[in-house]
């Protein structure tokens, strides 16, 4: 029996299953209350994984973005944040 050819690339698996991980800090972040801009934040990951599925090529800035945002969303940087303004 034959590989059903997969729709998308393997460039395309990894930068969708990155976003949707990126999507997942922010969510995790929302719950813990501990960013103020998730909504927005989670709508641009979002359209992003809509583009890469519908074959667009994400621009250097916008991988550029979605990188600022995995840092700005990173657990420790989170708990960093946490402890100062509770110090």
């Amino acid at each position: 029996m034959g590989k059903i050819k997969d729709k998308y690339s393997d460039v395309q698996h990894m930068l969708i299953d990155k976003l949707i991980n990126l999507k997942y800090r922010i969510n995790d972040a929302y719950r813990s209350g501990k960013s103020e801009n998730t909504k927005n934040d989670k709508s641009w990951v979002m359209e992003k994984v809509d583009d890469v599925r519908n074959g667009k090529t994400l621009t250097k800035g916008e991988l550029l973005h979605a990188n600022n945002l995995w840092k700005e969303y990173s657990p420790s940087r989170l708990n960093d944040w946490e402890s100062y303004t509770n110090g």
